[in-house]
């Protein structure tokens, strides 16, 4: 599919690909997946499956156990048009054939798949007292839906897990990601060092590095954008469009009803 840029269906002829991830990305994702050989694994987001190709290949070769996939598009929706930018066609859904592509390639016997939309299932999932070790967050990349995927899943990932952020570079993904280590016992896990900023990165840190200065942070810090104030590296974070995260504890502060933290506490992400 990543080769040829089309999808093979049930009667033989095919359809563009699109909703995939690239080929560094699959790989990225299975060197995760043998590093911390996870047992259960779960996705948001299948369309034609390339990702859960990559992940289905490398747990098969870990001995895991389970693929929890969920996407309310795999067989269509009957009130809507899946129409999501220029890269989709009008096609209503994925006509099932992310899972006819697991299927042929011999791992559907790992998939526990939901077609629903994941703050349907995910709430489901964690209130059986499901556990996971590994997940890829990469359904409807506004804040909102990120946010409850990552709520969800936070609460089911084991410590140790690792948690997946595609498309990283969308704002609504990247401030996902900044709660994540702000909020969350969560560190980043990369391949490689983070890479030196180029010229007008480090032009404009340098002109805002006022700003970052305890004393003028306590004035400015209601006026100037927090992405600013504390940078994305400041915070472990690389500029790339896909990101891991290991867990490396639980969160003790819960919803705070035992004084662990205010009922309306905030902290600017």
């Amino acid at each position: 599919m990543l080769d040829t840029g089309r999808v093979l269906t049930n009667d033989g002829s095919s359809v563009p690909l699109n909703s995939e991830i690239s080929r560094m990305e699959g790989d990225a994702l299975q060197r995760l997946i043998r590093r911390y050989r996870p047992m259960v694994t779960l996705e948001v987001g299948l369309a034609y499956g390339v990702s859960a190709l990559f992940i289905c290949e490398a747990l098969a070769e870990v001995h895991g156990e389970k693929h929890i996939v969920i996407d309310p598009y795999q067989f269509g929706v009957q009130s809507i048009e899946f129409v999501a930018g220029a890269s989709h066609t009008n096609r209503v859904g994925f006509d099932g054939l992310g899972l006819l592509n697991l299927e042929r390639a011999g791992y559907r016997k790992f998939v526990e798949f939901y077609n629903e939309p994941s703050h349907r299932a995910l709430p489901s999932l964690e209130a059986s007292d499901r556990t996971i070790d590994f997940a890829l967050i990469d359904g409807w990349h506004t804040f909102d839906y990120a946010m409850i995927d990552f709520f969800y899943i936070d609460r089911m990932l084991k410590v140790g897990g690792v948690i997946v952020l595609d498309d990283a570079l969308y704002p609504a993904v990247r401030k996902l990601a900044r709660y994540i280590v702000t909020h969350r016992c969560y560190r980043t896990v990369m391949d490689e060092p983070i890479p030196s900023l180029n010229l007008k990165r480090r032009v404009f840190n340098g002109v805002t590095s006022a700003l970052r200065i305890p004393a003028t942070r306590r004035i400015t810090k209601h006026m100037i954008r927090p992405d600013v104030l504390e940078l994305d590296l400041s915070l472990g974070l690389p500029p790339e469009n896909f990101i891991a995260f290991q867990k490396t504890a639980m969160d003790v502060r819960g919803d705070g009803s035992a004084g662990s933290r205010r009922w309306d506490q905030h902290h600017d992400f």
